[in-house]
């Protein structure tokens, strides 16, 4: 598979995730920093009300990441799931290769099925994420020999 078809299979993934039940708003896939790789909403992002994906991608990856170092502090080594409850909606969150997969739904959702999802799904995601992110180096590679080329610099 090339790049752009590992794209719109994680992409068609987080749209049946997405879709798949009721209280679900948005799904992330980020890398281990916090950098927002895709996503997928039921709704618009508002840059009004402060909402925006890479806000969500970079707090949750942080989250995630200070959840898994406190994990192998206390000795219980890697996260396997995170849950974030607030009063007004939660934050899965869970490993996927080299990335993490975080789900936002509203108060009402149901737990157990948001679990079995990801766990349904987080393999194939991570697989395809490998690809991806690997393609992603690979272009970035071609692209950064290329702006750097001998001939190319003169134009500069």
């Amino acid at each position: 598979m090339n790049y752009s078809e590992d794209e719109l299979r994680l992409k068609k993934i987080l749209t049946t995730i997405i879709n798949s039940t009721l209280g679900l708003k948005y799904a992330l896939l980020t890398d281990d920093t916090g950098i927002t790789i895709l996503s997928q909403s039921k709704f618009k992002f508002s840059e009004d009300n402060g909402t925006s994906v890479e806000k969500i991608g970079a707090i949750g990856g942080a989250v995630f990441v200070a959840g898994e170092e406190q994990g192998h502090i206390l000795g219980y080594g890697s996260i396997n799931l995170q849950i974030t409850e607030y009063f007004e909606g939660m934050i899965f969150s869970m490993k996927v290769g080299k990335g993490v997969l975080c789900i936002v739904a509203d108060k009402n959702a149901q737990i157990g099925f948001i679990r079995a999802i990801m766990k349904k799904w987080g393999p194939l995601i991570g697989e395809i994420l490998g690809r991806y992110l690997q393609a992603d180096q690979a272009e970035l590679g071609k692209e950064m020999k290329e702006l750097f080329r001998s001939d190319s610099m003169g134009m500069l």
